[in-house]
């Protein structure tokens, strides 16, 4: 009864959201913004795999939770109201919340629970909104500015910055769109939920490792830019473009993970003074 069940809200939601989610995979494939999607897609599947046995066992002999159908009504809600108000990302993210409703009400509080790490990842994939992204990506623009001016000055540069410009004696930087680092701090900050759900310990711990993120991609992209004005300073303005300028955005991303994950082994380091340091006692 309840395999069919399952099979025919299965079948519901295959052919409810298979535009969405044709849709949502040609922009992960197609966008850069939106290309950290994949990963943080294939992170909830990794691990919804690794928590198969404890969801299905969990889910044996569990009676339906209607609580759980009350949260498919919400994400159809959900699912409705973007349809009509023409935006993608509740449309896509009802999804998610119609898919937690299903595991909720099918295989009980138990399996919800188990499977609520992955359902959170699949959340995270879903790209920002326009306004969200709009709004960031001008702040960030600024912060990305001011960070290289200041930068470059200490460095012993002679620097002028008119808003998102910074003139130098032989080039001149400008940090548009694309260059104010939020594809950075989305990446980053997907990295910094999975490195905090894998970090043992407190939430307090979890937490450092999150509200670490900002700070780490925002002033790391703006070294990047003041690097960049340096090496155009020292070798022309052929290393404000390709391949130069790529390489430095992917060497600014490697050395804010090497950074976070600095973070989080200096966290780890932290244990209690009372834990057993022989793992004899431990096991004992």
């Amino acid at each position: 009864m309840k395999l069919a069940l399952a099979a025919a809200l299965a079948g519901c939601m295959a052919w409810l959201y298979a535009d969405i989610g044709k849709g949502l995979v040609v922009q992960w494939v197609t966008s850069p913004e939106a290309s950290y999607g994949v990963i943080v897609a294939a992170v909830a599947l990794t691990v919804a795999w690794e928590r198969r046995h404890r969801i299905v066992t969990a889910a044996k002999g569990s009676p339906l939770e209607w609580a759980g159908a009350f949260v498919i009504a919400l994400g159809l809600s959900a699912y409705l109201a973007g349809i009509f108000a023409a935006d993608l990302f509740t449309t896509r993210a009802s999804f998610v919340v119609v898919v937690a409703g299903l595991v909720w009400f099918l295989a009980g509080t138990g399996a919800a629970a188990a499977a609520f790490a992955p359902i959170l990842f699949l959340l995270l994939a879903i790209p920002l909104p326009e306004i969200v992204v709009t709004t960031m990506t001008g702040s960030l623009q600024t912060v990305a500015a001011r960070t290289a001016e200041t930068t470059l000055y200490m460095a012993g540069f002679s620097v002028y910055r008119d808003g998102n410009v910074l003139e130098l004696p032989s080039s001149t930087l400008q940090i548009v769109e694309a260059c104010s680092g939020l594809r950075s701090v989305v990446s980053l900050a997907s990295v910094g939920v999975l490195l905090a759900w894998a970090t043992p310990g407190s939430m307090g711990r979890r937490s450092l490792m999150l509200l670490a993120t900002l700070p780490i991609a925002v002033l790391a992209n703006g070294f990047r830019v003041a690097a960049s004005g340096a090496a155009a300073e020292a070798w022309g303005p052929v290393m404000l473009k390709d391949p130069w300028h790529s390489l430095a955005g992917w060497l600014t991303f490697l050395v804010s993970l090497a950074a976070l994950w600095g973070i989080r082994q200096a966290l780890l380091r932290e244990e209690p003074a009372s834990q057993p340091s022989c793992p004899e006692v431990a096991a004992a």
